[in-house]
């Protein structure tokens, strides 16, 4: 076990959930507004899986923390944006926002300190 997992782990079953309700998941990306939906939905399962997995392996860790950071800020900006919305709708919207910042957070610790000696990354000669 990496000592990220808690980190990643909702990236990966989000992406894996994600890929199991195909559809439900194109019509949410679609009633959001984002253009191609269905591009940007393999997009989103590409990148929450895989930069799931490297995290968690410590293979090319830097660049999968990378990715999930990007995507983590990216999906805060298009899809949780609370800033115009009112009520209850507003205090979701920001305490999501809020925890997709401690989860940037953690991104950029483990940017700064590697896979550690149980990577793949480490392990590599």
């Amino acid at each position: 076990m990496n000592r990220d997992i808690l980190l990643l782990l909702v990236f990966i079953v989000s992406g894996l959930d994600k890929l199991a309700h195909w559809s439900g998941a194109v019509g949410e990306a679609a009633a959001r507004g984002l253009p191609l939906p269905a591009m940007a939905m393999a997009a989103t399962i590409l990148v929450q899986v895989a930069g799931g997995a490297s995290v968690l392996l410590g293979l090319r860790m830097r660049l999968g923390a990378a990715l999930l950071l990007l995507f983590t800020v990216a999906a805060t900006l298009l899809a949780h944006w609370p800033f115009g919305l009112e009520g209850a709708a507003f205090q979701q919207q920001m305490t999501v926002s809020l925890e997709h910042l401690a989860i940037i957070g953690g991104f950029l610790a483990l940017i700064a300190a590697g896979s550690g000696r149980f990577g793949l990354d480490g392990r590599r000669g």
